[in-house]
């Protein structure tokens, strides 16, 4: 009698290799889906990192513009890196691509040691200024001179705010060429030409205010005591691309490394792209709408969509207007001209940003394109509807938006000290 045969029988064979690959199938799906999660954990933080880094920048900054200027000129829609505007082609806004904003702020890094009761109400050496501030000595149309001190350094694009005592008869001008103290006394520094209707380029040429002239001879002694001359610090946040990637960059409009050429868009020759701040990587859009503050007395809104917020109607060009009537710094809060699409009533920015994650998730199946560049159920950004010009790329999109308030833009007086 033979022994019994011992082993499996092909049916359980079949069975347990059935069983088997089930497990591996289950423990496989799970894997992967725990990697596409970590993925998309990993992609999501490091656009996060890039939107608090764009957000805490702009914040800070747009909620300082304005200050210490006069509010007609606080944001910028045609003059600095607009070489050919346009009704059609506007420097700061688009329907087909990323937004640029422009603002300036005067510097408050300066410390006068002066008092209500001081003789000369201004920088002089009765009542010296330090910082970013200093007594201005002289003038002509293309140069200014300063009581400088040993190392002030004034870079070739630094805004200035010339004024007289009191501050009175704000002028500026722009640094024409980088110039170094190398010993404290006075400095004479050329300026860029002035260019007439651009506010940030006047100069005290011919027919400046006769506040500022005093008895010497120009252009190293000829300004008024009490006259002054302040930083004016220049911002132009937008959207770049740094080794192939989309980054949020800014742009100081300063001659940081002093080859002679800024970052400024000029119209010809190639603008400085070293001389620009990478602030935030992964921005793939910014859009900017701006603001204004209703009427209470039945004056209708002056922007395209009649909801007091100039930029926010899908598929239009708009923006501030620098040539409607503008509001004087005294005009009152019910003031007509408080109500136009004058930049000055501008009264907060909303910042809509898109970022795009660095890396490309490997992780999601093939067919997958990429996350769309508008939130779901949405068909633009803003007034951005068009989104043509934007690769998938198997990228992850995150959106994020802010409004920021400009109070200074509702200043009633000016002021220095």
């Amino acid at each position: 009698m033979s022994a019994p045969q011992k082993g499996f029988t092909l049916i359980e064979v079949l069975v347990g290799a059935a069983v088997a690959l089930v497990v591996i199938g289950v423990v496989t799906s799970t894997f992967l889906s725990q990697q596409r999660s970590m993925q998309a954990l990993d992609l999501s933080r490091e656009a996060s990192n890039g939107g608090r880094d764009a957000m805490l920048s702009m914040q800070e900054t747009i909620g300082r513009a304005g200050y210490g200027v006069d509010p007609r000129y606080a944001f910028d829609f045609r003059s600095y890196s607009c070489p050919a505007w346009s009704a059609a082609a506007r420097c700061r806004d688009s329907i087909s691509g990323p937004d640029e904003i422009v603002f300036i702020m005067r510097d408050p890094g300066y410390y006068w040691a002066g008092t209500p009761a001081s003789v000369i109400q201004g920088c002089d050496p009765t009542a010296p200024c330090s910082g970013h501030a200093w007594q201005l000595l002289g003038f002509d149309a293309t140069h200014v001179t300063v009581a400088a001190n040993a190392g002030d350094t004034f870079l070739k694009g630094q805004l200035l705010l010339l004024a007289c005592a009191k501050g009175s008869a704000p002028t500026m001008a722009r640094v024409g060429t980088t110039v170094k103290a190398v010993a404290a006394g006075a400095l004479q520094m050329t300026l860029d030409a002035a260019v007439a209707g651009n506010p940030y380029r006047a100069n005290l040429g011919a027919g400046h205010d006769p506040c500022f002239d005093g008895t010497g001879a120009a252009p190293g002694s000829n300004a008024s005591p009490g006259s002054s001359m302040f930083f004016v610090n220049r911002y132009r946040y937008h959207v770049g691309t740094v080794n192939g990637d989309p980054w949020l960059l800014l742009d100081r409009g300063l001659d940081y490394n002093q080859n002679g050429t800024t970052a400024e868009n000029v119209g010809a020759g190639t603008p400085d792209a070293a001389d620009e701040i990478p602030i935030a990587h992964g921005v793939e859009n910014l859009q900017i709408a701006y603001l204004m503050k209703p009427s209470t007395t039945g004056i209708a809104a002056p922007d395209n969509g009649g909801d007091w917020v100039i930029g926010d109607t899908e598929g239009v060009l708009e923006e501030p207007d620098p040539t409607a009537t503008a509001p004087a710094q005294s005009s009152s809060d019910v003031d007509p001209a408080r109500f136009t699409l004058h930049p000055a009533n501008i009264r907060a920015v909303r910042i809509r940003l898109t970022l795009r994650s660095i890396r490309q998730d490997v992780a999601q199946p093939t067919p997958w394109l990429g996350d769309p560049p508008v939130a779901a159920g949405s068909t633009g950004i803003e007034n951005r509807n068009d989104f043509t010009a934007v690769a998938l790329g198997r990228y992850r999109r995150f959106f994020s938006s802010v409004v920021v308030s400009t109070p200074n833009l509702g200043s009633k007086d000016p002021f220095i000290f």
